[in-house]
């Protein structure tokens, strides 16, 4: 094991090696300095990560290219391989070189890419303490630094087929194809159920209740009856789906009945963190109704980037989920944003799922 964790942690630290040059920048002097500055800063934040094992987080701080190739459960498993079976150790970032950078996995050159030395402590494959010295490469998205994982595409599809999420459908297979809402269901579990493995919250799967048309469902949290449609109910951790409403999204929007369901699986999530609606926040965990329902948009949103990554949605999903947030879902005027019930505004609520989609859990302020 300490040969493979080795052999792991040297492919993901030597990251695009190859078609490296830094020749003089035209950028102004002070503006490189502040990248420099930055780059370190963001380079140190993600190395004390690993540190930390905070794994989750690590993968919410790759670039956007690399989000789309790998998978969080690949991504996650494979640090867990590399920075804690390799006992992984305090790390120290010594100087950053600003120019052109070749990503070896895609071959994408980017014109201004930041190489942070750094030198980091690991255990090598025969249990001898070592000193790593490497480079960290990080591009720009928005305004912020990302770094990205692996050095080639044989080591990607190495991780996402060794740590990869077991869905019930193979990796890129569509939610539509079959069962859709078993399928999305199944992937909500199966994707909650790995990204809570490596935190120290114990995730269980919420029950899921479908109700016909013209039934009515007695639950812990008051009938689910015509009109509903669709609810969490943490007293009895059990999804309320309206059948009406799903089938009519289905013929017109499918994947906005996946973001419904999404949506309300979200709030299993939060009840399993430990956050609860209140009109009146006396703790960390004690938060406002609409403050609860943009995070679930949010972890709708990173949900939705993964299955994205895994080639489970079609081109302009995304959008008709959005579509239909502005369409049906914001809260109208007249709703204070303190209301107990209240959800958000549609601009709100496509913002928090936008950013979960872009940013991972980071963009829902939350570190899991």
């Amino acid at each position: 094991m300490l040969r493979m964790v080795s052999r792991l942690f040297l492919a993901l630290v030597l990251v695009g090696l190859v078609g490296v040059s830094v020749p003089g920048s035209s950028v102004s002097a002070q503006n490189d300095d502040q990248d420099k500055r930055d780059a370190a800063a963001m380079a140190d934040q993600i190395l004390q990560m690993a540190v930390d094992r905070e794994f989750n987080a690590m993968y919410d701080y790759i670039h956007p290219d690399a989000h789309r190739i790998i998978p969080r459960a690949a991504a996650v498993g494979a640090f867990t391989a590399i920075y804690e079976e390799g006992q992984v150790g305090d790390a120290t970032v010594h100087g950053v070189e600003i120019g052109p950078w070749t990503w070896g996995v895609t071959g994408q050159t980017y014109d201004r890419a930041a190489g942070v030395d750094f030198t980091q402590a690991y255990v090598d494959s025969d249990g001898r303490a070592r000193i790593l010295e490497d480079t960290m490469y990080l591009v720009k998205s928005g305004d912020q630094w990302r770094w990205f994982f692996g050095s080639d595409p044989s080591f990607v599809q190495e991780m996402i087929d060794q740590y990869g999420q077991q869905d019930a459908q193979p990796q890129g297979e569509l939610l539509t194809q079959g069962d859709f809402l078993q399928n999305v269901v199944d992937d909500l579990d199966a994707f909650y159920r790995d990204v809570l493995s490596y935190t120290d919250k114990q995730y269980e799967s919420p029950g899921v209740v479908l109700v016909e048309q013209g039934d009515a469902v007695d639950t812990a949290c008051g009938p689910a009856q015509s009109g509903f449609w669709a609810f969490y109910c943490p007293l009895d951790q059990t999804v309320y789906l309206e059948d009406a409403l799903l089938s009519q999204l289905q013929q017109t929007a499918d994947f906005a009945a996946a973001f419904v369901v999404a949506h309300e699986w979200a709030h299993h999530i939060q009840t399993v963190v430990g956050f609860e609606r209140t009109t009146q926040p006396t703790s960390w965990s004690d938060v406002y109704s609409i403050e609860l329902e943009l995070m679930a948009d949010c972890f709708s949103g990173v949900w939705a980037q993964d299955a994205d990554t895994r080639g489970r949605l079609e081109p302009g999903d995304v959008e008709e989920a959005m579509n239909f947030t502005i369409e049906r879902l914001g809260d109208p005027a007249y709703i204070n944003a303190y209301d107990p019930q209240a959800h958000g505004t549609a601009d709100q609520r496509v913002h928090f799922f936008m950013n979960g989609y872009n940013e991972g859990f980071s963009g829902c302020n939350l570190k899991l």
